[in-house]
């Protein structure tokens, strides 16, 4: 297969940490509140790099925060652009809309896989191949977020490309079979398994539309003090699991 290199050549001094934070959504919330809290020192990169970077230096160990911007093509350009540039891990850490009555708004879910709705993974693997994250990150991250003082949850969830036309082929036909619906952990899933990744997600629940309350029907984001409380502490999970070392 012919592929064009896009190996950081205009960025050669730009180095990874091996273990990697991937923020999805959020450029003016939750990226600001993660660099605040763990004292994030800003990666300059040039024009052709059309994403934020920064050292969270506040980890125990050397982690490396990317904001990618939202969607599954923005999540794999991403990830080609850690494993060019030596990052071994990755956890995707970001917000999700809950689709089963017993995720509520506030609550974490660690994504043991997604459905692949989306466009890119296809790009990355045949459409049998199966979007499934690391079973021993997984485990890991269920174990800190089992032990974080939130609800937590874990399943599958299904990735789309339409985040304002999520319909029938969610909330019936995989009724029962998924727990959230998000844009880049299917994508990230299969494109890291491609790349040689160990990957991993967990999300927190900002809307369910399942669930009898009119307001936990919209997306407020940290406004909501149940999902700044979420997002505080998957955050701090994703932290501590990231800083743990490389088997």
């Amino acid at each position: 297969m012919n592929r064009r290199d896009f190996t950081h050549a205009n960025n050669p001094s730009f180095a990874c940490a091996e273990s990697v934070l991937l923020l999805p959504f959020g450029r003016r919330s939750y990226l600001p509140a993660i660099v605040e809290v763990w004292g994030g020192e800003e990666v300059v990169l040039d024009e052709t790099v059309d994403r934020e970077v920064y050292h969270l230096r506040g980890a125990a160990s050397p982690v490396t925060l990317v904001y990618s911007g939202m969607g599954s093509p923005a999540a794999a350009n991403a990830l080609e652009m850690v494993a060019a540039a030596g990052g071994r891990r990755v956890v995707v850490f970001g917000a999700c809309g809950g689709v089963a009555p017993e995720v509520g708004v506030g609550e974490l879910i660690v994504a043991t896989g997604g459905v692949r709705g989306e466009g890119t993974s296809r790009y990355y693997a045949p459409p049998g191949f199966p979007a499934a994250f690391d079973p021993m990150l997984t485990a890991g991250l269920w174990g800190a977020a089992s032990a974080s003082g939130v609800a937590a949850h874990r399943g599958t969830v299904y990735t789309t490309d339409a985040g304002y036309r999520q319909g029938p082929e969610i909330y019936e036909e995989c009724a029962g079979l998924v727990i959230g619906v998000e844009s880049e952990c299917a994508a990230a899933a299969v494109v890291g398994a491609r790349l040689g990744l160990v990957m991993g997600a967990l999300l927190f629940c900002t809307d369910n539309v399942t669930l009898a309350h009119d307001e936990d029907h919209g997306y407020r984001g940290l406004a909501d003090p149940r999902v700044r409380r979420a997002f505080d502490a998957g955050l701090a999970v994703v932290i501590e699991v990231l800083s743990e070392p490389i088997e």
